[in-house]
């Protein structure tokens, strides 16, 4: 609640670069506020209430912010108003924000816009009383942040881990404790071995080998390189995809063999979609980190990800992916299908899973991208490192 125009315009789009949703009013708030707003100021949230000002202002910006509050969509309220002279806080302020609270139950802020609260002993009387009086509108937008993402993780249930084959655990945990970079063969067959859903795939050291590969999986295939240490093997021309047929195949082979060796990866393709990533970092502070983003080239120049400790289940993963900049694009448009987003989350819980059982010798993994389509999610390029703990 404003009572400034242009100050409510700004905080539209601080609201959105801070990733704080702003509750869209229901009809039922809507048509009661427009009872006593005057009739050029429109009944939205945010909401300019102050109008023409004059001796019934305080009261009408009272109810304003009572029928606000009351709002089933609101949880939290912010009343941007500038301090008086020589940062004073106007005991009106404090007084429409206290019945507010009464009648709705929910907590309520007074903030300014610029510093100001200078040494009104009344800001910090009122904090303490659970008003309490903030300085910036971005920094109250950050706490408001912070509070949101404390809420949801006071709703995540108890997760339960599901039961993991120890002795897949400990292959694994043999394999990386030197701190040995799988190759993509390894790293799909890893994930796969945790559940991760994956193309099929065979490494070929052949163009014999990579046609009799490509028979038993089925065209079309997909060929990429396999050789070491090519992180970036699309930029060497080291993928070649939608190959139809055994001369495509053959002809595929013999270019990038000739550029880049012998040893490469057949693979199925995997159905149109939507491109996802999950990763793991190891934090020195939490351990293993699990990453959930937008994946393809974005994953390297929007950053749309958001973080979760391991293990988590499939529900908190969706609250994850709803947090996304690009998660409408998952719902489908312009006409193609809707991505199967219980697929993906499945899948990354059960990434999450693998990244607990090895976190201790995980250094990363990018798995990039995942292909989430409208029946299901598949893995389609990994790569993992493993980290070193002969040292401890």
């Amino acid at each position: 609640l404003h009572d400034s125009g242009g100050e409510r315009q700004l905080l539209v789009d601080l609201a959105d670069d801070a990733d704080v949703p702003l509750t869209e009013l229901t009809d039922k708030t809507i048509a009661a506020l427009e009872e006593v707003l005057e009739p050029e100021l429109p009944a939205i949230n945010p909401l300019d209430a102050w109008s023409r000002g004059g001796p019934d202002a305080a009261e009408n910006i009272t109810r304003c912010l009572t029928l606000m509050m009351q709002d089933p969509g609101t949880a939290v309220a912010g009343v941007i108003h500038d301090r008086a002279p020589a940062g004073k806080i106007y005991p009106s302020y404090l007084e429409y924000m206290r019945r507010a609270r009464a009648d709705s139950g929910k907590p309520v802020a007074l903030v300014a816009a610029r510093q100001g609260t200078g040494h009104d002993r009344t800001a910090v009387t009122s904090t303490h009383a659970g008003l309490p009086v903030l300085d910036g509108v971005s920094q109250f937008l950050a706490g408001v942040r912070a509070l949101f993402a404390y809420r949801d993780f006071q709703l995540r249930e108890p997760t339960a881990p599901r039961d993991v084959d120890q002795q897949t655990v400990e292959r694994w945990q043999g394999r990386l404790a030197t701190g040995v970079a799988l190759s993509e063969a390894e790293s799909l067959a890893l994930l796969a071995d945790f559940g991760v859903g994956t193309t099929v795939f065979e490494p070929a050291n052949s163009e014999g080998d990579a046609v009799a590969v490509a028979a038993r999986i089925a065209y079309p295939v997909a060929l990429k390189t396999a050789k070491e240490g090519l992180l970036h093997k699309s930029d060497e021309g080291g993928v070649v995809l939608g190959i139809q047929d055994e001369e495509q195949l053959r002809i595929a082979y013999e270019g990038m063999s000739r550029q880049l060796g012998d040893d490469v990866l057949v693979s199925s393709m995997a159905p149109t979609g939507i491109e996802m990533f999950l990763g793991v970092k190891h934090d020195p502070q939490f351990g293993p980190v699990v990453l959930i983003g937008s994946g393809g080239v974005l994953a390297e120049t929007i950053a749309d990800v958001q973080f979760a400790l391991p293990p988590f289940d499939a529900a908190h993963a969706r609250r994850c992916v709803d947090r996304l900049k690009l998660r409408p694009l998952l719902d489908g448009v312009r006409g193609k299908p809707a991505a199967d987003i219980d697929a993906f989350c499945e899948a990354a819980a059960r990434f999450s899973e693998m990244a607990a059982g090895l976190g201790d010798v995980l250094a990363e993994v990018d798995v990039n991208p995942v292909i989430v389509h409208e029946d299901g999610a598949v893995a389609v390029d990994a790569l993992v490192a493993g980290r070193d703990r002969s040292n401890g």
